[in-house]
């Protein structure tokens, strides 16, 4: 798999390290809505009439914390996907999702513009730069 990113005339050029972190939280973006999802689904405490002081509630809020820290990032992607043109969106996401190659109807620099976009506002948006 190649994850190439532009070095010259690039104005979203990110550190490798972001740029790398921020691909992989793009691609675990239909794990973590599926997570939030059932994580909705939260089961019932187990309790044998015995007051054991908070644990339920402490593992509820873990729950809510964690569905709450999925739906951000969650929404970070949704919002920077928003930013390219629909006609560019599928083509830039199954590039980064399925490592496809770039639909003919426009010019691969143009698919390129739009994915160096996309990720810089991606990492943008999870304040890892």
């Amino acid at each position: 798999m190649r994850d190439y990113q532009r070095r010259k005339n690039n104005k979203y050029y990110l550190p490798k390290s972001v740029y790398h972190r921020t691909l992989w939280v793009i691609r675990d973006y239909e794990r973590m809505k599926e997570e939030a999802e059932s994580l909705v689904e939260i089961s019932g405490v187990n309790t044998d009439g015995m007051p054991r002081g908070n644990e339920a509630s402490d593992q509820v809020s873990r729950m809510v914390i964690k569905r709450c820290d999925l739906l951000k990032d969650v929404k970070v992607i949704d919002m920077a996907l928003e930013l390219i043109p629909e006609e560019y969106r599928a083509g830039v996401w199954n590039n980064i999702q399925y490592n496809k190659s770039y639909p003919t109807y426009a010019g691969a620099r143009t698919f390129a513009r739009y994915k160096a976009i996309f990720i810089h506002s991606v990492a943008k948006g999870l304040n890892y730069i």
